[in-house]
C-alpha cells in the first residue's frame, strides 16, 4: 500500500483469512502483492483502489505510485525480489510494515514503525477506528487527487500495453492468447493457473483477479512443471468450478504424464499451451544478455501435445489464429473431458521478465 501522508488502508496478506472487508475505507492506493501464489489476490484489481504490482512488469500505476509516495504500509508483505528487497520504493519515504511474524519486520530495508499484528485483525481495528472518528469521507476529499493522478497514470500504462493484448499477429502475440483467455474465464468461481516462465509473466499482466484463492503460480520460490498437478488438484476439490490450466511448452514436459490421470480418473481440467517451440524466457535472457541464444539448449522444437493428449483418450485441439482461441476454449470445456489446447505462439516476442532476468542472470561469453 502506498499513500501520501498518513491515511489509513489495507492492502494483502498471505493467510490473514477471509478477504480483507475495504467497504468504506480512508483515501489510499492498493499496490498488488507481486507474488500471487501466496498472496491468493486478497484485493480484487477491479477495486477502484488496486493499481497492480509494483515491479513494472504489470501494466498499471504500482510503480509509478511506489516512487512518488511517501509513506508506505506493508501489511504482511515481504521486502523480496518481488520489490527488488525495498529498492522500488521512494527511498525518501516513510516505512510501516505489519506482520505477525516479528523476524520479517526490518528486512532488507529500514522501517520506521514496525507493527507485530495479524492483517485482518489490524485492518480491522483500523477500519473501526475510521468509523468511529467518522471522518473517512474528510479522508478521501484528502487524497482526492492522488487517487486521480494514479488512476491518470494506471490508464496510460494499460494502453501502453493495448497493442500487444489485440494483436492479430500469426504466429499468435502470447499476450493476446493470455487476453482471450481471461475474457473466457470471467466467471467469479473459474479457477485459473499459470505455469512456465514468459507465459506467466503473459498471463500475470493480463489475468482480471476477482476472488481470493482462485489464481495460483508458482510464486517466488515454486518451480516449473507444478501447474498441471494444481490444476488436476483443484478440479478434484471444487469439481463444480471451471479450472484452466495456462503454461507454457517448456514446463509442460515436466509433469506431461499427469495428464494420464486427468483422463483416467475422469478430471474435466483444460490445458491451454503457448507454444513458442523453446524456452522462452531463457532464450530471450541470452539474447538480451549475451547478444544471441545458446540454439542447442534453448529450443524445443514442435510438440504437438494436443495430439499426445487425444492419445491418452483425453480432447486435443491445435490453435494457429488469434480469432480461433475462444471457439477452442468453449469446445474444450464442453466436451467434459481432459482437454489440451496447443496454441502456436510467436517464439521472438520478448517479455518483461525475460528482460528483468537478462539483468539479473548471471551469464557469460
Amino acid at each position: 500500500m502506498a499513500v501520501r501522508s498518513d491515511p489509513y488502508g489495507a492492502q494483502t496478506s498471505a493467510f490473514a483469512g477471509p478477504t480483507i472487508q475495504m467497504d468504506d475505507p480512508a483515501a489510499f492506493a492498493v499496490l498488488a502483492d507481486e507474488n500471487r501464489a501466496v498472496a491468493y489476490r486478497v484485493v480484487p484489481d477491479d477495486h477502484p483502489f488496486c493499481f497492480a504490482g509494483i515491479s513494472g512488469i504489470r501494466p498499471g500505476a504500482g510503480l509509478y505510485a511506489s516512487f512518488c509516495t511517501d509513506l508506505v504500509i506493508l501489511l504482511g508483505t515481504r521486502l523480496n525480489l518481488f520489490t527488488l528487497f525495498g529498492d522500488t520504493f521512494n527511498p525518501e519515504a516513510k516505512m510501516v510494515q505489519v506482520d505477525i511474524e516479528p523476524e520479517e519486520i526490518g528486512r532488507n530495508r529500514q522501517i520506521d514503525l514496525p507493527v507485530m499484528s495479524d492483517i485482518k485483525a489490524f485492518v480491522n481495528e483500523v477500519n473501526h477506528i475510521i468509523d468511529q472518528n467518522k471522518n473517512a469521507k474528510t479522508l478521501k476529499a484528502r487524497f482526492s487527487d492522488w487517487i486521480s493522478e494514479l488512476h491518470s497514470e494506471d490508464q496510460k500504462s494499460k494502453d501502453t500495453a493495448r497493442e500487444q493484448w489485440d494483436s492479430d499477429a500469426v504466429p499468435i502475440h502470447p499476450m493476446r492468447m493470455a487476453k482471450e483467455v481471461n475474457l473466457f474465464m470471467n466467471q467469479e468461481d473459474d479457477i485459473v493457473i499459470s505455469d512456465g516462465g514468459d507465459t506467466t509473466i503473459w498471463l500475470g499482466i493480463t489475468r482480471t483477479f476477482r476472488k481470493a484463492g482462485h489464481y495460483l503460480d508458482s510464486g517466488l520460490f515454486g518451480c516449473l512443471g507444478g501447474g498441471l498437478p494444481y490444476a488436476n488438484t483443484a478440479k478434484y476439490l471444487y469439481p463444480d468450478k471451471r479450472v484452466l490450466l495456462m503454461t507454457g511448452d517448456g514446463s509442460m514436459g515436466f509433469n506431461f504424464m499427469e495428464f494420464e490421470r486427468s483422463v483416467s480418473k475422469q478430471i474435466p481440467i483444460v490445458v491451454i499451451i503457448s507454444n513458442d517451440l523453446g524456452w522462452g524466457m531463457i532464450r530471450h535472457s541470452q539474447e538480451v544478455r549475451l547478444g544471441h541464444a545458446i540454439d542447442d539448449v534453448t529450443e524445443l522444437g514442435r510438440l504437438d501435445y494436443h495430439k499426445y493428449v487425444e492419445a491418452m483418450g483425453g480432447v486435443g485441439l491445435l490453435v494457429e489464429k488469434p480469432d480461433e482461441i475462444q471457439p477452442a476454449l468453449e469446445d474444450a470445456f464442453k466436451s467434459g473431458r481432459a482437454a489440451c489446447i496447443n496454441v502456436m505462439t510467436d517464439p521472438t516476442t520478448v517479455s518483461p521478465g525475460s528482460i528483468a532476468l537478462a539483468n539479473i542472470g548471471a551469464y557469460k561469453l
